[in-house]
């Protein structure tokens, strides 16, 4: 089954019970809201903590963190959109996420909701505004008549400068970009690898600095490029290795960023990232000792995919 993003009402209330927030009221017609209501400059605020959350109640359950996605999604509209706008753009979001969920299973339904959450809150400061007015980088050809529609309704409630360009170059954020597209389809074998279990890092007796230092030193740094990895071919046993040990040097040096910085290519990998998401999340979920440590790094991790720089 393919990512869903609610439709209606009734879906909507339960993804925000979910997420401790509260079901927005149905407006009596959509020329009343944008009388009553006009565009806030900023969404909600306190969008991000509650999305934050969310997350960890959901505690890796993929389902749940869909339900947190669709919340922090609609909170994210809050005041910008139309029922008519909010509406398109959640059909746009439904159909781009059915094609990015084929064949990934729920790891890239859970990439993909993620990916629309960020994607959802860039919109809306474009279209309150609050996003600076740069000139955007090309885009990707649209061809979904159900995101034409959504540019078309949101462009006409918000005519920011340049808000028909702009808008399609949100796309990027959930779209592999076409030049890439050549070097995901070759894999070569990876050096370095496996990498020290957590028994042998604790072994080395190296804490803090000297770990992170240790860390940056054995880490592939094919694995840390943005263009290698996807050249790289990592199989579930090897991806498990790694994460496994990003895990444990991430928690032994507090969370030190050189870890999240370096681990930032796999997990924003158009050929792996799903893979090496889905595996630390069933590590975060799972009864391992690594568990708790495997939650902040997701976390962690989250944070660097979704505000990159």
């Amino acid at each position: 089954m393919g990512m869903r993003i609610s439709r209606n009402a009734s879906v909507l209330a339960l993804a925000l019970a979910a997420c401790g927030g509260t079901a927005p009221e149905a407006p009596a017609n959509a020329s009343n809201q944008r009388a009553a209501a006009p565009p806030a400059a900023v969404p909600v605020a306190g969008g991000e903590a509650a999305y934050a959350d969310c997350q960890t109640r959901a505690n890796g359950d993929a389902s749940a963190l869909v339900a947190c996605a669709d919340s922090a999604i609609a909170t994210a509209g809050r005041g910008v959109d139309s029922p008519e706008a909010a509406a398109a753009f959640r059909a746009a979001l439904q159909e781009l996420g059915d094609a990015a969920a084929e064949g990934g299973g729920t790891a890239a339904r859970v990439t993909f909701a993620r990916s629309a959450v960020h994607l959802a809150r860039q919109r809306a400061a474009l279209l309150s505004g609050a996003s600076p007015a740069r000139r955007p980088s090309p885009a990707p050809a649209v061809t979904s008549e159900t995101w034409a529609k959504s540019r078309a309704l949101s462009c006409r409630a918000h005519p920011v400068p340049r808000c028909t360009a702009r808008y399609d170059a949100l796309l990027p954020l959930l779209t592999p970009s076409p030049a890439k597209a050549p070097a995901m389809a070759s894999a070569a074998p990876i050096t370095g690898l496996p990498l020290p279990s957590c028994q042998e890092v604790q072994a080395s007796g190296k804490i803090g600095g000297a770990l992170a230092d240790a860390f940056y030193a054995r880490y592939p740094k094919a694995l840390a490029g943005e263009a290698s990895v996807e050249q790289l071919a990592l199989d579930p046993a090897a991806l498990d290795n790694v994460v496994r040990y990003l895990v444990c040097v991430a928690g032994a040096t507090d969370y030190d960023p050189v870890v999240a910085e370096n681990a930032f290519a796999l997990f924003a990998s158009r050929r792996h990232g799903a893979a090496a998401s889905h595996a630390l999340s069933a590590l975060a979920r799972s009864s391992d000792p690594a568990a708790g440590a495997a939650r902040r790094f997701d976390a962690q991790i989250s944070g660097y995919l979704h505000h990159p720089g």
